[in-house]
């Protein structure tokens, strides 16, 4: 089983990274503050303003911090499993008809026999092998590539 790193753009490592931050300091470590400076919870509607910000700063620094940690594409014998985050979704490899990479755009795109297609975002250097492990599993999928202008036309 290979393993391919999800290849983020720098906004969204730089929001991502942005988001862990105010969950921490400004969702939690505040929270933390007011109820410790207010000696615990002296209303009902203080409580549940805390819990609930305490539950969606959890929340939001599970989710970016999975999205950083686990995103990735792994290749078995049998399927390619997409993990963002913590959701995996599975292409099974015996549906995948071709490949296609578009070098004017540098996107990896795989298609399948229901005619539905994803796009493989991993760094540029890993499209060869990425292809290669795919195309050892199923040697029935065809590979392209396309070297003009034309990749809009597709």
């Amino acid at each position: 089983m290979h393993t391919y790193k999800f290849k983020f753009s720098k906004p969204i490592l730089i929001l991502s990274i942005a988001a862990i931050l105010l969950a921490l300091g400004g969702g939690i470590g505040w929270t933390v503050y007011r109820i410790i400076r207010n000696h615990g919870f002296p209303t009902i509607v203080f409580g549940i303003q805390c819990v609930v910000l305490l539950l969606v700063s959890v929340l939001i620094l599970v989710v970016f911090s999975a999205l950083l940690i686990r995103s990735c594409y792994k290749i078995t014998d049998t399927e390619v499993v997409l993990w963002f985050g913590i959701v995996p979704t599975r292409y099974k490899i015996a549906d995948m008809e071709s490949v296609h990479l578009f070098t004017k755009t540098n996107k990896l795109v795989i298609y399948f026999k229901n005619d539905k297609y994803t796009v493989i975002v991993v760094k540029p250097e890993w499209h060869n092998e990425f292809v290669k492990d795919l195309l050892s599993k199923n040697e029935r999928i065809r590979y392209d590539v396309s070297t003009t202008d034309k990749d809009e036309d597709l």
